[in-house]
């Protein structure tokens, strides 16, 4: 008879206890995928950024963002051309902002976890806002290449010179 008294409070306490662990488990992913959502960008990220070679160097290329009742649009223009080009694509594949899957993938699980990133995307590349987890102030912006298999970042850097 005791063991089977034991054995029913066993089995009642391994329920209970995998219960609370499976509720303790959906609670922590409910709240991580609550504070690890994508950002969204804002009319404070349009503006002039120049392209930075590897070296963080400027690279005399330029691309404006810039956002209108229609959504976002971006042009380029290369240096010693006065010429700027719109940069979007044909009908059908306008700015989007990008889902927390598709950052997931431009960017690797360290940098998720450190900075609050949002980006919007077109089929060909990203935009992306970069900011350290609680300190939105320090912003790096960076454009991703979506089109090379591997998504490639370029850093930007912003041209208020040139507003």
């Amino acid at each position: 008879m005791c063991n089977a008294l034991d054995d029913a409070i066993e089995s009642i306490y391994q329920e209970h206890y995998f219960m609370n662990k499976k509720l303790l488990l959906l609670t922590v992913t409910l709240l991580v995928s609550f504070f690890a959502r994508s950002a969204e960008l804002s009319d404070v990220d349009s503006g002039i950024y120049e392209v930075l070679n590897p070296k963080n160097e400027a690279t005399g290329v330029l691309y404006k963002l810039s956002k209108t009742n229609t959504g976002w649009s971006a042009f380029g223009k290369l240096p010693n051309n006065n010429l700027w080009k719109d940069l979007s694509c044909d009908a059908g594949c306008a700015y989007r902002t990008s889902t927390d899957t598709d950052v997931n993938g431009f960017f690797p699980a360290d940098w998720l976890a450190r900075f609050d990133i949002a980006c919007i995307q077109d089929i060909a590349q990203a935009f992306c806002r970069v900011s350290p987890k609680g300190d939105p102030s320090k912003n790096i912006h960076m454009i991703i290449a979506l089109v090379t298999g591997k998504p490639i970042p370029l850093y930007l850097k912003r041209r208020i010179d040139l507003d």
